[in-house]
């Protein structure tokens, strides 16, 4: 079976020297950093070379730091060992603030995706269901979730 590219999942820079560049994740690991031979490079400078890893999991998606000097945070929380990704959390690396969206399990709008016939953009907005807060940080992965 062909797989579609636009749903796979992606991280958008939400802010940053590189706000609105968007990295299509693929099956095999990524490397996140400012080096150049890495998988997703970001002009930043308070990230490090080989900063975190992101990579699709039986579970979902999940990020981990690499042992970088000013860390991982996912939605303003730190980020320790792998954290497992939802749809609308936010991973800050150095100053730049990426935002992730999984078109398969999506709970916000998908973001520049087109299927047929062109359809009326929208804005994106995190619906969160039965009006409790967002959550502080993401699940570790291979932890169970509790808000399916």
């Amino acid at each position: 079976m062909e797989e579609i590219s636009q749903l796979l999942p992606l991280l958008m820079v939400a802010s940053g020297p590189m706000r609105g560049v968007g990295f299509r994740l693929r099956r095999q690991p990524q490397v996140i950093g400012r080096d150049p031979t890495v998988d997703i490079v970001v002009r930043d400078p308070h990230l490090s070379r080989r900063h975190a890893e992101i990579r699709l999991t039986g579970e979902g998606v999940c990020v981990t730091d690499l042992g970088s000097t000013n860390g991982t945070w996912v939605n303003g929380g730190r980020a320790s060992g792998s954290t497992r990704l939802a749809d609308g959390d936010v991973i800050r690396l150095g100053r730049t603030e990426l935002r992730f969206h999984d078109p398969g399990v999506a709970r916000t709008d998908p973001v520049g995706l087109s299927f047929g016939a062109a359809q009326q953009q929208r804005p994106t907005l995190v619906l969160v269901p039965g009006g409790m807060s967002p959550r502080a940080a993401g699940t570790p992965c291979g932890v169970a979730d509790s808000r399916a």
